[in-house]
Order: structure tokens, then sequence, then C-alpha cells
């Protein structure tokens, strides 16, 4: 018997396991690729709501918000983002999905994940990470 034949003998939830721990592993990995600490003022629309809220931390692929504690998203939650980096005038437009949120003392903290950001913002925001 082959070794991928074995492989595939072997009892599918610790395959499934050891993937899925791989996945987190290396989502992790690429949340902290690029990541600075920021803080800047970030307007958050949920379909017909705006918030303000408080920028953490800022990746091309994503950014970490702190708001008001009675705000909560549920995962793949789509948002629209609006905010200007530091030292920066122009408006960035972002479409992004939540990927996680959790209390953080008086806070919450919102993970999301960028899904739609154009070519120059994103090279913006490349530029103020390599900066920092």
């Amino acid at each position: 018997m082959s070794a991928s034949a074995e492989q595939s003998d072997s009892p599918q939830p610790s395959g499934a396991a050891s993937a899925e721990s791989e996945r987190r592993q290396t989502d992790a990995d690429r949340r902290r690729a690029g990541r600075v600490s920021a803080t800047f003022a970030v307007r958050e629309a949920d379909g017909a709501h705006v918030h303000l809220c408080q920028a953490e931390d800022i990746a091309v692929g994503g950014i970490t918000i702190k708001h008001a504690r009675g705000l909560s998203h549920q995962p793949r939650t789509e948002v629209a983002l609006r905010f200007a980096l530091p030292g920066s005038h122009e408006e960035i437009q972002a479409t992004g999905e939540i990927v996680s949120d959790s209390r953080a003392g008086r806070f919450r903290r919102t993970g999301v994940r960028f899904i739609a950001l154009r070519p120059e913002h994103q090279r913006l925001i490349a530029a103020y990470c390599r900066r920092r």
C-alpha cells in the first residue's frame, strides 16, 4: 500500500483537526505580517447605522478597531469603512468582513478583513505600514 493510500485510511477527524490547526496558524501568520499599531478615527457603517470607532492596528489585509461595548458584530458581517491615515488627508474607503469581535475592557475590539479596497488605497496603507 502506498503512503498516500495509508494516509487516506487514517481517521478524518485527526486529519481535519490537523488541517484546521494549520489553517489557523497560517491565518495568524498572515494577520501579523505587516500589521502596525495605529490610532486614528474610523467611520464604520453596517447597513443604515454609522459608528465612530478608533483604529488599533492596520495592515494591507485588514484593520482592528475599538468601539463602544454595546456595539457587537457577528462574524462575516460586511461593513463599510472610511478613514484617513495619520499624516494623510486622503479618505480611504474599504469594504470589510468581520472576522472577530470581543470585549476589551470598556470597549469591544473588532477585527476586519478588507474584501474590497481600491489599489491606490492599498498602496497608501502599504506605504504607511512600511514607514512605521
